[in-house]
């Protein structure tokens, strides 16, 4: 409808200024508003209410008469055209349209809210992105929450998308890892020990090595031999003489990815391709020495970018003993997915990377140097980040060896929701996915209901309420509105064909639901799921009070009509 808002406007308004149509705060002011005429007042030296009425008319002549040809629906929509204020211009929609609203999301049940605005479009979507060796961090939580919401934003706008996961199985932090094994390789897992087991066994080798490499040179230089034989493995031109280092890497590495999927299956997320360093970094050297004197420079025996001279800052490409840093990998990360990932789809048009704020200057730098190697893959590329989670103290570091862990997060939830749900009648069975489902919802509703750039300060109590502003709550809603369909059903009552009935007047529920579709596309076309978070917010709150307020299942005339928004509302909360 806000479409052919804007087709009616602009065949009556011959400009081409940019002006809004949005919705009304306040519904009594109307289903739609444009500030046009504010727009073209100050263009044209005109009172901007005189020229909102000249505009109004216009557009209502137009409405009449296509009302009177019956030439297009959405004009038939329209019940009247207003000016209010400084100059808006108000639209409002005939109940009908709202019936019909209702109609179509019942009709169109799990897909109700889909469009076609990127048929054709292939994104790629890197995100999560958690290393081997190194534990799954809230940080990572925040970037599945938010990798995983986008994905679903563009596929509900008619994209293919590709989820890729990239993680370093090489590098320092491997080596740290390593090195830790060693030195407590008494304490090594057996195979029959749990996962549990050697993710802990892994967390506090990682912790010795990082202590150690900071505190003692000969441990600094123990560490570093390893690091150098860990890339050897992925060279076939090296033999490799250490066996502890190659049965070590295979086993940490087997342990975190199996770690990882266990989290992923928890939080509904499943990649497409897993990308490692190891996959890349020949590939990075390779373009980075190839781009050098051109792109690159040598200096003190290193290769680096110097940004400084384009306002941005020097970065290390290739370190002075010959091997290629993140930077680097990043670059040969980027061709990968160009010349690798697009052979199973031919030709991607969109790379989309998330990752925490605190590498946006690092990416700028990166981004400005594959814009001079490869302008094409660097277009094509969007980076997004996203803030930090909070709870008190300083920002967690696993170096130290305090890290929030995101399981650890999600198990204290669980304990919190175990609690909540005591009294109530489940088997243990029942218990246990009630509570997962339950804790991740009031975990990835407390990440999206902020814009993806900001820090949020995680409030426990509140992010299980049933009481609002929470996952929980959008799924206690979505259950209420699916009980009184069911009950419906039960009773025979069928609503396939119901229309609004002359009587009922729409209420701000239906005049919230139909937006749906709207906030979909907006989302993508911000990048933003906070829109679709608070839109599924704003309508739970309006049906929640509709069904306070409203006796559904009444026997009366208006019964079906009643039980067919319930059903809409089901199907559209479901769906956000």
């Amino acid at each position: 409808m806000k479409e052919e808002i804007k087709k009616i406007i602009d065949e009556v308004v011959d400009t081409n200024v940019e002006y809004n149509i949005e919705h009304p705060a306040d519904l009594s002011h109307g289903d739609y508003s444009t500030n046009i005429a504010l727009v073209l007042s100050k263009e044209q030296g005109k009172n901007p209410q005189e020229l909102a009425k000249e505009i109004s008319q216009k557009i209502w002549e137009k409405v009449e008469k296509e009302q009177k040809d019956k030439s297009t629906v959405p004009a038939d929509d329209i019940e009247k055209v207003e000016v209010a204020g400084p100059g808006f211009i108000n639209f409002h929609l005939k109940k009908s349209f709202f019936a019909k609203e209702i109609q179509k999301a019942i009709h169109l049940e799990y897909t109700y809210g889909q469009n076609k605005r990127l048929d054709g479009k292939n994104i790629l979507i890197e995100f999560t992105d958690p290393n081997p060796f190194k534990q799954f961090h809230i940080g990572h939580l925040m970037s599945n929450s938010i990798g995983e919401a986008l994905a679903r934003i563009f596929e509900w706008n008619g994209a293919k998308v590709i989820r890729l996961s990239y993680s370093g199985d090489v590098g320092p932090h491997v080596a740290k890892t390593i090195w830790g094994m060693k030195q407590t390789r008494e304490a090594f897992p057996q195979d029959t020990d749990s996962l549990d087991d050697k993710i802990n066994f892994l967390a506090q080798a990682y912790v010795l090595g990082s202590a150690r490499y900071e505190e003692d040179d000969i441990s600094k230089t123990e560490i570093d031999e390893i690091n150098k034989k860990v890339y050897e493995l992925f060279d076939d031109t090296k033999e490799n003489d250490d066996l502890d280092v190659e049965v070590y890497f295979q086993k940490g590495k087997t342990w975190s990815l199996k770690h990882f999927d266990e989290i992923y299956t928890k939080l509904g997320t499943t990649f497409d391709k897993y990308i490692f360093e190891s996959l890349v970094f020949a590939l990075g050297e390779e373009i980075v020495r190839k781009n050098t004197p051109d792109v690159f420079e040598v200096s003190e025996g290193a290769v680096i970018y110097r940004g400084e001279d384009e306002g941005l800052h020097n970065r290390v490409f290739i370190n002075s003993v010959g091997l290629p840093t993140y930077e680097a990998k990043e670059i040969g990360l980027a061709h990968f997915k160009e010349h690798e990932i697009t052979r199973k789809i031919s030709a991607f048009d969109a790379s989309v990377i998330i990752t925490g704020n605190e590498q946006k200057e690092y990416f700028k730098v990166v981004l400005h140097a594959l814009q001079k190697i490869n302008p094409e893959i660097a277009k094509k590329t969007k980076h997004l980040t996203h803030g930090m989670m909070r709870f008190t103290g300083d920002k967690m570091s696993s170096r130290k060896g305090n890290v929030v862990t995101g399981e650890s997060l999600i198990q204290n939830i669980e304990k919190m929701v175990e609690e909540k749900i005591v009294d109530r009648d489940f088997d243990d069975e029942s218990a246990k996915e009630v509570k997962e489902i339950i804790s991740v919802g009031a975990i990835k509703y407390s990440i999206l209901k902020n814009a993806i750039g900001r820090d949020i300060i995680f409030d426990s109590k509140s992010s299980i309420s049933f009481e609002g502003d929470s996952g929980p709550y959008l799924q206690y809603t979505y259950t209420r509105a699916k009980s009184v369909v069911d009950k419906a059903a039960e009773q025979g009552i069928k609503i396939a064909d119901v229309l609004q009935t002359s009587e009922w007047q729409a209420t701000s529920l239906e005049k919230k639901l139909y937006r749906f579709p709207e906030i979909v596309l907006k989302a993508y076309e911000e990048f933003a799921p906070q829109h679709i978070t608070n839109f599924a917010m704003d309508l739970a709150s309006e049906f929640n009070s509709f069904y306070g307020n409203t006796q559904i299942l009444d026997g009366g005339e208006d019964q079906k009509y009643k039980v067919a928004i319930a059903k809409a509302v089901m199907y559209t909360l479901h769906n956000a």
